[in-house]
């Protein structure tokens, strides 16, 4: 026996066997350990990575709903105009319409009826003349005839206006119920209709898609600061609500932003340079052709003309109610006209030019101005129409204002209208049917001008949002005896929204970029928001955090 234990005391064979057993322990625990590390910064950084772009989606969506407002209200100050002017040049030709009817009644009545006209005129119907004997037949068709012509400019202006709502619908009518300044406020209804639900749906669009790439990217829960507000398309009880788009549409703001939408109409993009410093407002009207100070209004016709006076001419107002205006000044009046002879002239007279010495001559002109120098000037005869037939064509329905090619009607209608658009936002026979445009939210309520527009573009905490992001641990390598204690990972990321160009609703050009978490450095109030979020219990641990540092808790836990 003892020279057993002798030989196994001096038998070396397997010494060390213990202690490579112990060390492969430890060398699998110490493998474990780096592997978990390893995960664990690799679960981190997928974290802020998940942060990071559930930032973005939440600037990206802001961004594109913006430039679609600006691409809306671009439409609807085009759409406005065109029902402003539609409208003015219906009623024009509507009006039209029942004076040229009056005046034909009337001569109808003049050649058809016994009798004698209204006192003191006491002239005799046509009819009554016939009752003379030999010549009174002659005398009544003359009467009756001179009726007829005198009928002329009526049944020009009834076939111009008939011509006129056919070719243009320009406001609904029993045979045409579709009209030009019906498709114009549907169009901007459905602007209207189409920014609400962009405001509406921005809070829940982004709640959706954050959430979507919170769980691809394998993370747990979304919030994000500032939140959305209960008005609106806001559900408080939904996670992952993203804040509201930046935009106004208070009692105050309305009515600025209407009067920046007139605005807008008749100037378009407006822009100052001084030096190498430029500012601009409104760029989107310049980037769709209109000058620089020019909008739709006033330059809304093919040829960048006011669009009054390109309607004004192409709808053919500025011949149709001067015609209609002389004839009926001519051949109005009871037996005398004060209608200049020469006026006349130059209303129906052909136009014949010659050529002399290289110029051409209107010999018309040439010879109006000569005989009415020579009757008026040196005579003192001041020439009008006079005739025993001419029974009164009273005013109305005759126009009061004289009608010419640049003023008329037409365009003092379009005048009126328009100022009672940008005055109340409503057109006079139609209602109150016009655009109901957003104002930024933070931009001050007098900045229509470049420079103020400009001057808080780039420090408006409304247009950043914070991103903040958990996940709770997952399995790794190591046993369940040293099951994993790890907190959830947290990131926070913040993107902005922001306007390179212009800082309006009206320039398509609203960009997203990441930034850094300015609003951490309100820690106290990010902790409110995460813990009225329906995911509060994952972010425990950060919100506790946040509570004990403060607003400078951010510190700390950047070190986490």
């Amino acid at each position: 026996m003892s020279t057993f234990l002798q030989r196994l005391h001096r038998d070396e064979r397997g010494l060390i066997s213990p202690l490579i057993l112990f060390l492969a322990i430890g060398l699998a625990y110490m493998i474990v350990w780096i592997l978990n590390t390893g995960q664990l910064v690799a679960d981190k950084q997928r974290t802020q990575n998940t942060a990071d772009a559930a930032a973005l989606v939440q600037a990206e969506w802001g961004a594109r709903y913006l430039n679609v407002m600006a691409m809306n209200n671009i439409g609807s100050a085009q759409a406005t105009v065109v029902a402003a002017t539609s409208v003015a040049y219906g009623v024009t030709l509507a009006e039209l319409a029942v004076r040229s009817g009056v005046i034909a009644a009337k001569l109808v009545e003049y050649s058809a009826t016994d009798g004698f006209g209204p006192a003191p005129l006491f002239a005799p119907y046509c009819p009554t003349w016939g009752k003379i004997p030999l010549i009174g037949g002659f005398i009544q068709a003359a009467c009756t005839g001179f009726q007829v012509f005198r009928g002329i400019g009526a049944a020009r202006a009834a076939a111009y206006v008939l011509s006129a709502m056919e070719d243009y619908r320009p406001i609904p009518t029993p045979i045409h119920p579709d009209s030009v300044a019906g498709k114009a406020t549907d169009i901007i209804a459905a602007m209207d209709a189409m920014n609400d639900y962009l405001v509406k749906s921005f809070p829940e669009r982004v709640a959706t898609e954050g959430l979507h790439l919170v769980k691809a990217n394998d993370a747990d829960h979304l919030v994000y600061h500032p939140p959305c507000k209960k008005a609106g398309g806001c559900r408080s009880s939904q996670e992952g609500q993203g804040g509201d788009l930046p935009v106004d549409n208070g009692a105050l703001e309305k009515a600025v932003a209407y009067q920046e939408f007139c605005d807008a109409m008749q100037a378009g993009s407006r822009g100052v340079a001084i030096g190498p410093v430029s500012v601009a407002v409104r760029t989107g009207f310049s980037d769709r052709g209109y000058a620089m100070n020019k909008g739709p209004q006033s330059a809304g016709g093919i040829d960048n003309r006011p669009i009054r006076d390109f309607v004004n001419d192409i709808g053919e107002t500025d011949t149709e109610l001067p015609f209609f205006y002389i004839w009926y000044e001519a051949f109005g009046p009871a037996y005398y006209t004060k209608v200049p002879f020469s006026a006349i002239l130059e209303q129906f007279a052909p136009k014949k030019k010659v050529s002399i010495f290289g110029f051409e001559v209107d010999i018309t002109d040439v010879f109006i101005d000569v005989a009415t120098f020579a009757m008026e000037d040196l005579l003192g005869i001041d020439l009008g129409v006079i005739n025993p037939f001419q029974l009164p064509i009273d005013v109305p329905p005759r126009y009061e204002d004289e009608q010419t090619a640049k003023e008329n009607d037409f365009t003092r209608k379009f005048d009126t209208f328009w100022t009672a658009v940008c005055r109340g936002g409503s057109l006079p026979f139609v209602g109150k049917i016009l655009a109901d445009p957003y104002w930024l939210k933070g931009r001050p309520v007098y900045a229509i001008d470049p420079f103020t527009a400009n001057l808080m573009s780039d420090r408006l905490t409304d247009y950043r949002t914070l991103a903040i992001v958990s996940r709770q641990p997952r399995a790794r390598l190591q046993t369940q005896l040293f099951k994993d204690k790890t907190a959830s990972a947290y990131a926070v990321a913040e993107s902005w929204i922001h306007n390179p160009t212009a800082f309006d609703l009206y320039t398509q050009d609203w960009l997203a970029m990441l930034v850094p978490a300015s609003h951490m450095n309100r820690a106290t109030a990010v902790s409110a928001t995460i813990k009225r979020s329906p995911a509060a219990r994952s972010f425990q641990n950060l919100t506790a955090a946040l509570d004990r540092g403060g607003d400078d808790a951010w510190k700390a836990v950047n070190t986490h």
